[in-house]
C-alpha cells in the first residue's frame, strides 16, 4: 500500500473532524495512514482529507475476500493507527476506531466472510458519489431507485451499485422518485459498503422490480442486529 506525502499526512493528523476528535495521545502515538484507494472520480475529487474511500469492489483495503474477523482485521488496519474492537450486538461486529472516534464497523457473515460495512464518519469518501458525506446534508435523491427499512429508518441505493446511506427518519414515504424528494437536506447518517451490488436477489443478475438486496441471505440482520440499524 503506497504512503501519503508527508505533508498530506501532516494535513490529516493536524486536523480535527468529527464527534469524537479530541487530541489525547502523547508523542509516541501512531501516526494514521490515509487508506484511501482513489483521490479523484469522473464525477470529482475526492477529499484530500478522506481516511478511506468506496469504491466500486472495496472499502479503502478491505475487498470481498478479506476475512472478517478480528485477526484478519487487525493485521489490515492495525500498522496504520487504526483500532479494531470486537463488539457483541446481538452478534458480533468489529468497530474501527481513530482514537476515540468510530468510522466505521464491519459485519461479518456466520462463515467468516464479509457482509458489509456500514460507515458513520465524514473522514470516508464515496468515490461514486462524493458528494454523499456523512454528517452532512443529502443531495442526489434522483440517483436512488429504491428504499428499503433496516429497522426503524430507511436505507437507500441506486440497484446495481455497491453503496447505499441511510437516514434517521420514518421508513414511509419512500416508495417512488418523486416522494424521495423528501430526502434532499436530510442529514446523511450512515453509508453501507456491500461486495454483492444492491438490488438484485442473487448472483445471475436478475431481480424483480422492487429488488431485495443480495446482499441480505433469508432471515439475516443486515445491520448485524440489534441498534445499528438505527445508528450508533
Amino acid at each position: 500500500m503506497p504512503n501519503l506525502p508527508g505533508v498530506a499526512l501532516a494535513v490529516i493528523a493536524a486536523v480535527t473532524f468529527g464527534c469524537g476528535g479530541g487530541g489525547g495521545g502523547g508523542g509516541g502515538a501512531k501516526s494514521t495512514t490515509q487508506l484511501s484507494n482513489s483521490t479523484a472520480t469522473p464525477k470529482g475529487p475526492t477529499s484530500s482529507s478522506a481516511l478511506f474511500t468506496i469504491n466500486v469492489d472495496s472499502f479503502g483495503p478491505i475487498t470481498a475476500k478479506t476475512p472478517a474477523n478480528l485477526t484478519a482485521l487487525r493485521d489490515l488496519l492495525g500498522k496504520d493507527g487504526y483500532e479494531v474492537k470486537p463488539v457483541n450486538n446481538s452478534g458480533v461486529e468489529f468497530h474501527v476506531f481513530l482514537r476515540d472516534e468510530l468510522l466505521f464497523y464491519v459485519i461479518p457473515n456466520d462463515d467468516g466472510t464479509l457482509f458489509n460495512v456500514h460507515v458513520v464518519s465524514g473522514k470516508v469518501d464515496i468515490a461514486q458519489h462524493p458528494q454523499w458525506k456523512i454528517g452532512a446534508a443529502f443531495a442526489g435523491d434522483e440517483v436512488l431507485t429504491h428504499c428499503e427499512c433496516w429497522g426503524e429508518h430507511p436505507v437507500c441505493f441506486k440497484k446495481g451499485e455497491n453503496v447505499a446511506v441511510a437516514f434517521k427518519r420514518a421508513c414511509d414515504g419512500l416508495d417512488d422518485e418523486r416522494m424521495r424528494k423528501v430526502l434532499t437536506g436530510v442529514s446523511l447518517q450512515r453509508a453501507v459498503w456491500s461486495p454483492k451490488p444492491f438490488g438484485y436477489d442473487d448472483d445471475s443478475g436478475s431481480n424483480p422490480d422492487h429488488g431485495t438486496p443480495s446482499v441480505i441471505p433469508n432471515g439475516a440482520d443486515p445491520c448485524g442486529g440489534g441498534n445499528p440499524c438505527g445508528g450508533p
